[in-house]
């Protein structure tokens, strides 16, 4: 493996268009020279399908690079296959599964999903029967991709945080609703993890040396730009 070698990433969620498309519009410069980039989720409005391509074209006209993405909980689950079709050749959504990005002789390999909440909300175990059984299995799809992956680096992109350590600013009785201890030990198999949700969290932890960025536009205020691998030099030279 060349240690000299390292991929870009650029990252941001919660965009929640069109409530921050100006702000998103303000700092998406920031893009410029990424390897990839990374949509955590909650990209629209309460379902508002057609601000998606709108965030697309804001992004297009400062770099030309693959656009992983995960849905969060306003893209509702019944617009997804609306969603892959309005962004088709645009987007790539994952759903506990993986994508693979070969940088400059290394390998890549991002696993993608919504993820899974420690509680479900009220409205989630009111109107979506078997919700945490769903959770659950949806942790372990997730660490199966990540296993499966033959890569020089593994990363994870959650909408949902996948450990409560970027949550502080939050309401401490809410942290079971925001996150799922379940990922944790996925943060033992990867690189370095991307979220978003936390609106009032941090915006870096690290869990047991994992680098973990909570991505949310109204925490950042930014696009948040590191490289990979974030192990071997000083995370703070990453940040813009």
């Amino acid at each position: 493996m060349n240690d000299n070698v390292k991929v870009k990433v650029a990252a941001v969620g919660d965009i929640h268009s069109p409530r921050y498309f100006d702000l998103f519009l303000e700092v998406v410069k920031d893009v410029l020279e990424a390897d990839v980039f990374m949509l955590a989720g909650d990209v629209i409005h309460k379902g508002k399908v057609d601000e998606y391509p709108r965030i697309l074209d804001a992004l297009e006209e400062h770099a030309d690079v693959p656009v992983i993405a995960c849905f969060g909980n306003e893209e509702y689950e019944e617009l997804y296959e609306e969603l892959k079709g309005i962004c088709s050749g645009r987007v790539i959504f994952l759903e506990e599964e993986a994508f693979v990005l070969n940088v400059k002789g290394v390998s890549l390999g991002i696993v993608g999903s919504k993820g899974s909440l420690d509680r479900p909300t009220w409205w989630q175990s009111k109107n979506m029967p078997g919700i945490r059984k769903v959770y659950a299995e949806r942790a372990e799809k997730v660490m199966e991709a990540v296993l499966r992956l033959n890569t020089t680096y593994r990363g994870l992109l959650t909408h949902y945080a996948p450990t409560y350590c970027n949550l502080e600013g939050e309401e401490p009785s809410a942290w079971p609703e925001m996150a799922s201890r379940k990922y944790e030990p996925v943060l033992e198999k990867v690189d370095f993890a991307v979220h978003g949700h936390a609106h009032k969290g941090k915006t870096f932890c690290e869990f047991k040396g994992a680098p973990v960025f909570n991505v949310a536009l109204p925490a950042t205020k930014r696009i948040t730009v590191f490289e990979v691998p974030t192990r071997k030099v000083r995370l703070d030279a990453f940040f813009r």
